[in-house]
Parts: C-alpha cells; sequence; structure tokens
C-alpha cells in the first residue's frame, strides 16, 4: 500500500467540482483508492472513486487528507493525486459568493425514483469496437447483414445480463430489439439503399429512419418508444460496420443526452450509471421503464437542458477524457422524484439533496416494514394492494412485497417476441403457474390479449391503422373473428381447474353494451367447449370490464349490471379524456390522471359499479402513486393494482390517514380545476407538502 498525507488548499474545500476532478483521476487507475479526512479524525476512509463518498467525507479548506492506493499502479496513482491535490484539482476560481448556488437550475418530468449526483457523462461515439473480423468480400449486403447479426447477438447477450439480475421484464424490451435487428424490413431496405450506391453505414442509418419515422407518425407514446428503439438498433448495427463504439464511463456518471437507448443502459458496466436526465423522452419510454427497474434515477423531458449544460462535462467519467474536465459544470444532481435538475450545485444544495435522500430512505425502511399487514387507511379501512404482472416469473417478486393477489396479468406478453400464436397449451400453462403461485385465496386477474395499438403481432395479419389506439384492438378483435379470445378463454378455465381456483378475466377496450355480451358469450362457449371434453373446469368466472374509454365510463351504470367487477385503467383514460397523447413531452401538463375531468369521470364509474353492488379497482398509473391512490380511494375505488415496487409506498400512504380525510380530500378534488392543485392537496395530507 502507498499513501500520503496533504493539506486541501482550495476555499471551499472538496466541494463539488473539485471532488468530481479528484474522482475522474482515481477512476484512470487500477488500484484500490481511498480518501480519509485526517482532520476530522474518524478513521474512517472513503472509495475515493466515489463522487458521493468524497463528498461525505467533509473535507474543508485547512484540513488533512489522506489518500491510499493498493494494487498494481498504487505509486503512479498516489502520485498523480498528490500532484492533483496540491494544485488545486484545477479550481482556480475560488469559493465566491455565488458558491452555494448551482450555475443552473432546470425542471424535467420524474421518470424514477432517487436522487444522484456525480459527474456529466455524454453517451458518444468513441472508440473501436470488438466484435469479431468483418467479411473480407467487399459486398455491401453481406457486410449489412453480418453487421446485423452482430448486433443481435449483442443485443441478446445483453438481454441475458439482465434475466440474471432477475428482470425478465425488462429483458424483453432488448430480446425485442435483437429481433429488429435481423427484420427483413429493416436488413432488405438497408440492402437495397447500398445497392443503390449508398454507403454501409449511410444505408442502415436511413433503413431505421424510416421504419421509425413509420412507427413514430402513429402518435402514441409506446410506439414512439419502439421508434426510438428501432432508431437505436440502426445506430448500433451501423456503429459495428464502422468498427465504432460508444466510450463507456469509467467512473460512476449521469448521464446527459437528448435521448438515451434502452440498451446503452443495459451496457454500462455495473455501478458507472447512476442517473440519467434526457431533454426529451418520456416516463413511459423504455430507457425509462428499464432504469427504473435498476434503481437507476431518471428525469425526462428537461427543457433547457442541453442549453444548460453546454460545455460542461464533456469528457467526465469517459475513458477518454481529460482527467481534469472542464473547469465548470463537471457535476449534476438530479431527483427523480420531484424532475429537479442541477448542473454544478453548490454546497447548500448538495446539503439539501443529502437531507432529502436520508429521509426518503427512512421513509422507504418505515413503508418496508408494514408488509406483513393488510393495506388499510389508520381507521380501518381495508384496501387491498394487488400486483400488475407481465409473465408468472413476476410472481415471486409481488408476493415478496406483500401482493394480496394480481389486478392485471397482461397477456399479450405471451404474444410478443414469436414467430406464430401461443398454443392453447402454452397459454394454459403460463396462466396455471401464476394462478398456483399465488393460491386460491388470491385472485389473478387475466386481462385478454389487448393486441392491437401499440402492440403489432405481425404473424396474425392484422391490417395497418393509421391510428391504432382509436383502431380494432382488444375486444373489438373478436367481433371480426372470435377465435384468438376463445383459445384464451378455453386455457384460462382448463388452468384453473387444474390449480383448483376460481378464474378472473377482464377484457380491454369495452366501449359498448354490445362489447360486454360479447365477452359473456366468448366466455360460455369456451366453457362449454372444455366441459365437453372433460376437462376439469370451475363452475364460474369473474368476469370483468375495464373502464378506459369514456363511452364506457357513461354506461357504467347499465355496464355494471353485466360485469362481476370493473378495472379502471388511468393510462388511456386520461388519454382519452384529455385527448392528449402520454408520448408527447409538450402535452405534460395534460399526462397526470389527477386532473379533475379525469376524476370526475372515475366518480361518474364508481358511481354506476354502486348502483349495481359490484366493485371497482384501477389499475393503472394513477393506482400505483402514492397521491393517485389516495386520491382514488376517497372516490370510492375498492382496490389498487400498481407494480410490485410501488406497493410499500401505496401502503403506508394509505396507513397514515384516515378514511374521512380521504373523503374530504376526494371532494376538494372534484372541485378543483387542475392536476396540480390535486396534488398539493394530496401532499399537504400526507406532510410532504
Amino acid at each position: 500500500m502507498t499513501s500520503v498525507e496533504i493539506e486541501i488548499r482550495n476555499e471551499s474545500g472538496l466541494h463539488a467540482r473539485p471532488a468530481a476532478v479528484l474522482v475522474r483521476a482515481a477512476a484512470g487507475f487500477r488500484s484500490q483508492i481511498g480518501l480519509e479526512n485526517a482532520t476530522a479524525g474518524n478513521g474512517r476512509a472513503v472509495d475515493a472513486k466515489s463522487l458521493v463518498g468524497v463528498l461525505a467525507a467533509g473535507v474543508e479548506k485547512g484540513h488533512r487528507v489522506r489518500i491510499w492506493a493498493e494494487g498494481d499502479d498504487e505509486a503512479e496513482a498516489v502520485d498523480a493525486l498528490r500532484r492533483l491535490l496540491t494544485d488545486g484539482l484545477g479550481d482556480e476560481r475560488g469559493a465566491g459568493p455565488g458558491e452555494d448556488a448551482p450555475r443552473s437550475r432546470v425542471l424535467g418530468m420524474p421518470a424514477a425514483p432517487g436522487i444522484a449526483i456525480g459527474p456529466i457523462w455524454r453517451p458518444d461515439v468513441d472508440g473501436t469496437a470488438e466484435v469479431g473480423a468483418a467479411p473480407s468480400m467487399s459486398d455491401s449486403a453481406a457486410r449489412i447483414r453480418w453487421a446485423a447479426a452482430a448486433a443481435a447477438a449483442q443485443l441478446h447477450s445483453l438481454a441475458e445480463r439482465l434475466c440474471e439480475l432477475d428482470r425478465i421484464g425488462e429483458s424483453e424490451i432488448l430480446e425485442a430489439q435483437s429481433l429488429m435487428a435481423v427484420d427483413p424490413a429493416l436488413v432488405d431496405e438497408a440492402v437495397r439503399l447500398a445497392a443503390g450506391g449508398l454507403d454501409s453505414v449511410a444505408a442502415v442509418v436511413a433503413s431505421a429512419e424510416t421504419s421509425a419515422r413509420t412507427l413514430a407518425a402513429l402518435d402514441d407514446d409506446l410506439l414512439a418508444a419502439r421508434a426510438a428503439d428501432v432508431r437505436d438498433v440502426g445506430a448500433r448495427v451501423a456503429r459495428i460496420l464502422a468498427g465504432t463504439a460508444i466510450a463507456m464511463p469509467v467512473a460512476p456518471s449521469i448521464a446527459v443526452a437528448p435521448d438515451l437507448a434502452p440498451s446503452l443502459v443495459a451496457e454500462v458496466p455495473p455501478g458507472l450509471l447512476i442517473g440519467v436526465v434526457l431533454a426529451g423522452g418520456s416516463p413511459t419510454a423504455h430507457v425509462a421503464i428499464l432504469a427504473r427497474s435498476l434503481g437507476i434515477p431518471v428525469v425526462v423531458a428537461a427543457a433547457g437542458l442541453l442549453g444548460a449544460a453546454e460545455g460542461a462535462g464533456s469528457d467526465a467519467g469517459s475513458a477518454t477524457g481529460s482527467i481534469y474536465g472542464p473547469a465548470a459544470g463537471s457535476v449534476i444532481a438530479i431527483d427523480g422524484e420531484t424532475g429537479e435538475v442541477l448542473i454544478d450545485p453548490g454546497a447548500d444544495d448538495l446539503a439539501r439533496l443529502a437531507g432529502l435522500g436520508a429521509a426518503r430512505a427512512a421513509r422507504d425502511r418505515r413503508a418496508a416494514a408494514l408488509r406483513g399487514r393488510p393495506a388499510a387507511t389508520r381507521d380501518g379501512q381495508r384496501v387491498p394492494l394487488l400486483a400488475n404482472i407481465r409473465s408468472p416469473d413476476d410472481a415471486p417478486r409481488a408476493i415478496a412485497v406483500g401482493a394480496e393477489g394480481v389486478g392485471l396479468f397482461r397477456t399479450e406478453f405471451l404474444f410478443l417476441r414469436r414467430q406464430s400464436a401461443p398454443t392453447e397449451a402454452e397459454q394454459m400453462a403460463a396462466y396455471r403457474r401464476a394462478m398456483e403461485a399465488f393460491g386460491p385465496d388470491r385472485p389473478v386477474v387475466i386481462r385478454l390479449a389487448d393486441i392491437g395499438g401499440d402492440k403489432e403481432i405481425p404473424y396474425l395479419g392484422l391490417p395497418h391503422e393509421p391510428n391504432p389506439f382509436l383502431g380494432v384492438r382488444a375486444i373489438r378483435l373478436a367481433h371480426g373473428s372470435r377465435e384468438l379470445l376463445l383459445t384464451q378463454l378455453r386455457a384460462i378455465w382448463r388452468a384453473a381447474g387444474l390449480a383448483g381456483v376460481t378464474p378472473h378475466v377482464m377484457a380491454a377496450m369495452v366501449s359498448t353494451i354490445a362489447d360486454a355480451r360479447l365477452l359473456l358469450e366468448l366466455r360460455d362457449e369456451a366453457r362449454a367447449t372444455v366441459v365437453a371434453a372433460g376437462d376439469p373446469c370451475p363452475d364460474r368466472m369473474f368476469t370483468g370490464l375495464m373502464i378506459e374509454v369514456p363511452s364506457a365510463a357513461i354506461l357504467a351504470p347499465e355496464l355494471a349490471r353485466l360485469a362481476d367487477f370493473f378495472s379502471i385503467g388511468t393510462n388511456d383514460l386520461t388519454q382519452y379524456v384529455l385527448a392528449a397523447d402520454r408520448g408527447n413531452p409538450s402535452l405534460a401538463r395534460l399526462q397526470d390522471a389527477l386532473h379533475p375531468a379525469v376524476l370526475r369521470t372515475i366518480a361518474s364509474v364508481v358511481a354506476g359499479a354502486d348502483g349495481a353492488g359490484i366493485p371497482v379497482a384501477a389499475c393503472g398509473e394513477l393506482a400505483g402513486d402514492p397521491a393517485g391512490a389516495l386520491v382514488l380511494v376517497g372516490l370510492g375505488v375498492d382496490e389498487l393494482s400498481a407494480e410490485a415496487a410501488s406497493l410499500d409506498g401505496i401502503r403506508a400512504a394509505l396507513a397514515g390517514v384516515t378514511s374521512d380525510e380521504l373523503q374530504r380530500l376526494a371532494i376538494r378534488a372534484l372541485a378543483a380545476t387542475d392536476a396540480e392543485t390535486v396534488r398539493a392537496m394530496a401532499a399537504e395530507l400526507t406532510g410532504r407538502g
């Protein structure tokens, strides 16, 4: 081990900018490097490659710090860091009166919770790819097909890495991209363009852009995310052809970019991507979904971000950047719960964020401690909390956080990434696994395949629609062809018979009384077939309707007489009520399901259900938002279904309020005129205002 002790001369000690320079320099060495504040005298060393660790050491001007290194380049590391510290770490400005203020503050949309502070990393192409030797032939078609296959292999490998991390659902995003890489529509068009004289790299990029624009023109948030995926795949194939690669960060860093590919999030070595802030994007984009599952804070749609960060940290954390980096803007702080972004934060803001982080960690620990209790308000009103899942593989995670069943099994994921439809036997096996995991006392509500819209299934041969979210999807498919849903319903009946449970199903996009009656006909026809075959079959199936279309909300009293329960899909309901595409950042103010127009619609649905004596659930994103959950329960919603990771927070929020308080909150929310006011009301009730 090699060490040195030195006095810190910087006016503000190791504040954000000089600390970032030190961290980037330390990250350039292979040795383990530690820093200890000798003046503080606590004997506790921190990792010198961690910005948060160095900041937490509390090093002020005049303090003496001990730097030590252990490894094959320890002497070089200590000497380089000694010289940096002696020279003031490039901090020529001193503290000055404005030291406690950030150089710039930007507000975006929160997309994944958590606080991150670190050097800026700009994901730029820089470096040489290692994908094996390209074909020696000059045939551009062969080179394009080779590069596409190599990209598909890379993406498949990244998907497998996510599977190893128990991120099965998120791995599907990259598996879908793997299929995109060798999709004939993309590859054949690139080959055609190259045959016409275009450079191979340019041909691939142009082909991907054509496909992406086709998807983006459909004006839907999930399709827009898929358009971004196509561009990502095209860029990856192009990099392979050009022999280049994205330079990965070498120190824990925060990505700052116009947008970011989900595959890149998975590709960054573990621990080196600690946050993401984007000028574009949306909370439902694939990059946000993937980062959220990995515990990485994300802020999207941060208007003015790139201008504010101009010239800031362009090489920070990069494997090819200077260890000094630019003098200003090398550090950024983001709050994925509020959307706040600070360029070059001052000491006051760093202290505030540290306090927020500690408070939220304590809050999360208190929430997790409630997992063994049934969810209820402080005065005992029970509110069952269920989980949204995409496959039986999600069941253990949901059960671990205390889910009381499944409120939304998105079965359309069984139909994706296939060359043909899943057989009845394959579907039955998946449904049975989920049912048996939760047992007879915890319901598993299976949503019949919501195919169409953003979920195009090529092997089904569905015609292209200019606006698929207003087209033939979900239950509407059965008006033209009944077999798809009949097969699914037979599989559910058989799975329930073998699992010894009573099945629960619901259909999406119910808009009319005819839609509801069609669902009941299909249910009964499927059961008759199973019974005729002599297979075990339950006596009944709880049959529900998703309320996500304004016409269904208006017809709620009549529909309720045909159903066993309602489940409100707040995502689509908000989009349809406010006529605002969820994927359009410029319409962010209209994408909040706490808008009074949406809440008044939900209240009318509850009233219609109450008249027929059936329960109402909510399974959209609003149900997973603690503020939204409180308002929904106040409006009379009986149960909530959300992603497993959200259940702790909802349970804790409910435990802190009474049913009377929630009813008063709902009355005030219905009388409000905008979502911001409603959120403020909920925050006031929970003490987060």
